[in-house]
């Protein structure tokens, strides 16, 4: 059952008989009820009812007619709470409806007034001031709390995502109050005048933006002067691959290659090494060290001054990767690909240099995107290096591919029946039950403990996790994988509320582009899970160090992650 609920700050409609006078009908309290002030009423003398949004109220209580109050709900019926559409046209109704799909509790109109003490005069600042809204105002706020990490080439990057995907109304009052902020590092470093400060920040902040296909001439900003930059000088997308730190472990992984890794990585070097082309596909099934190979081929190559570009399929399989990039992000290709599309690379660009002089191109698990990507790389390739072989000489495809197999589960070097278990269900031999189902091997099942299993599991995953919260090696080293979204999310409520400290909410500023008449409203697209996006809406500031993330410093509009997958990378959200 869906059940409407009224944002409506006035007296709702009010029936009465000729015969009563209207006096009376004003005085009467019943006619000054609404649901939203009985739900302020129900706040007011129930604790429990304070934890839950005026949406999720029928959830849990239903609404009596009849004596217009709030009661617990006693029936099992599933019921869905739902506000009235509320356009933004409307004024301050849309502000309060706003209010109500983020404030638990609210006890009167002065509740959601008031905000860190101050009250206003308005729903709306209301909203502002609590980071409801994607207004300046909460930009600036959150370029602020950002000055106080005392990272200015942090604070550069952070400008420059702003820049891009916030849409700030005044850039040039941003510029002017951040500015001393931003140059911070050159003043120090370098002893520079002041007249060259500007010139040294336009420059860099131009660099972060041409890597999204912008510059600084579309957005309002002081010009760039002509002489900033020098022509004869390496383009910064160049410098920056050549700048990308080698670890250690992968120069020395050469020594651990096992016999199928070492005839890969000899094949695809000696091809490199001679200046020919090639395309070759590593198949291999998980844990037969794929991304070890690459990591060692890209460490081998780029330790002799060599550029490796490393892109993978999704962004996930790309943090495995030094210096990694998603392929749809690294050659512009197109998000509603078609199969004569071409990526959105222009020959004379940076980006077309880039890709001339880089030794190798690796794409972690290609065969999971579209072949219409593919084929779109295959000649915006061969136009940008104009060679009309596969792949512009970087080498329809797989004709010209040549197969590496990798055979040896090196995670499960020492479990050999495990291994040999994963290659049967993968060929599609393993026995089924009936037809779809797999028999686990017992001692890799988690037995049924009843209602309670999934903590069970946690607990059997996780043990003693309210201890070991702050060890990010114990949190890497773990994790439970499940197939949907919306598990994704239970298991990490779950896990999160075993973490000590205090909860915080980060909220999404969630928008569909060209809703004009919005027609969805922002708490239906916060409902929607994005994949690990939703994690970060929610953390405990005390303990969280690590699921996905570590968080190494938060404040209230800006956090700072360190990402712990296998290379530590620090960013500013």
């Amino acid at each position: 059952m869906i059940f409407q609920q009224s944002t409506d700050k006035q007296i709702p409609q009010v029936r009465f008989y000729d015969h009563q006078r209207i006096a009376d009908v004003l005085n009467n309290e019943r006619n000054s009820k609404t649901m939203l002030t009985q739900f302020f009423a129900l706040n007011l003398r129930d604790p429990q009812a304070r934890k839950y949004l005026y949406r999720e109220i029928p959830e849990h209580y239903c609404w009596n007619k009849r004596d217009m109050e709030w009661h617990r709900r006693r029936s099992t019926r599933k019921v869905i709470g739902r506000i009235y559409t509320v356009s933004p046209s409307e004024g301050d109704k849309f502000y309060l409806r706003l209010l109500l799909s983020h404030v638990t509790g609210p006890t009167s109109w002065e509740y959601l007034l008031t905000n860190n003490g101050m009250t206003f005069s308005t729903f709306k600042k209301s909203a502002e001031d609590r980071g409801f809204l994607e207004t300046d105002h909460s930009i600036r706020d959150c370029l602020v709390e950002a000055t106080s990490l005392r990272m200015p080439y942090a604070l550069r990057r952070l400008f420059v995502t702003i820049l891009i995907f916030c849409e700030p109304t005044d850039v040039r009052a941003l510029w002017n109050e951040f500015f001393t902020h931003m140059v911070e590092d050159y003043q120090t470093a370098n002893n520079v005048v002041e007249s060259n400060l500007t010139n040294m920040l336009l420059k860099d902040l131009n660099e972060l933006l041409n890597l999204h296909g912008k510059k600084i001439d579309d957005y309002d900003l002081p010009s760039l002067p002509p002489n900033t930059m020098d022509r004869g000088a390496v383009p910064s997308i160049i410098q920056e691959e050549l700048a990308i730190d080698i670890p250690n472990e992968d120069i020395e992984s050469i020594a651990m290659l096992n016999n199928d890794q070492m005839i890969a990585f000899n094949t695809i070097m000696n091809v490199i090494v001679q200046k020919h082309s090639g395309v070759f596909f590593v198949d291999g099934p998980g844990g037969t060290g794929k991304t070890f190979l690459y990591r060692t081929l890209m460490a081998s190559l780029r330790s002799r001054r060599e550029i490796v570009l490393a892109t993978a399929s999704s962004g996930i399989a790309a943090t495995l990767l030094p210096g990694g990039r998603t392929a749809h992000s690294r050659f512009k290709i197109p998000i509603d690909i078609q199969p004569s599309s071409i990526c959105g690379i222009e020959k004379q660009k940076d980006l077309a240099n880039l890709i001339r002089v880089a030794a190798a191109i690796i794409w972690d698990e290609a065969p999971m995107t579209n072949k219409n990507c593919l084929e779109a790389l295959d000649r915006s390739l061969q136009d940008i290096c104009s060679n009309s072989a596969p792949f512009g000489g970087k080498s329809h495809l797989w004709n010209h591919t040549k197969i590496l197999h990798l055979r040896q589960n090196m995670r499960s070097l020492h479990d050999q029946e495990f291994a040999e278990f994963l290659i049967r269900i993968g060929d599609g031999v393993e026995p089924t039950k009936p037809d779809d189902m797999v028999r686990l091997p017992l001692h890799i099942a988690i037995p049924w403990e009843g209602e309670h299993f999934i903590q069970v599991l946690i607990q059997h995953i996780f043990p003693d996790l309210e201890l070991h919260g702050w060890d990010a090696p114990y949190m890497v080293q773990r994790a439970i994988l499940t197939p949907t979204n919306d598990d994704v999310q239970k298991l990490n409520d779950m896990i999160i509320d075993q973490f000590p400290g205090e909860e915080h909410n980060l909220l999404l500023f969630d928008e569909v582009e060209g809703d004009n008449h919005n027609l969805y409203q922002q708490e239906f697209l916060n409902s929607v899970a994005q994949g690990f996006v939703k994690i970060f809406s929610r953390f405990c500031e005390d303990c969280c160090e690590d699921i996905v993330n570590t968080f190494a410093k938060m404040c209230v509009n800006i956090y700072t992650a360190r990402i712990l997958l296998k290379i530590a990378v620090k960013i500013c959200v």
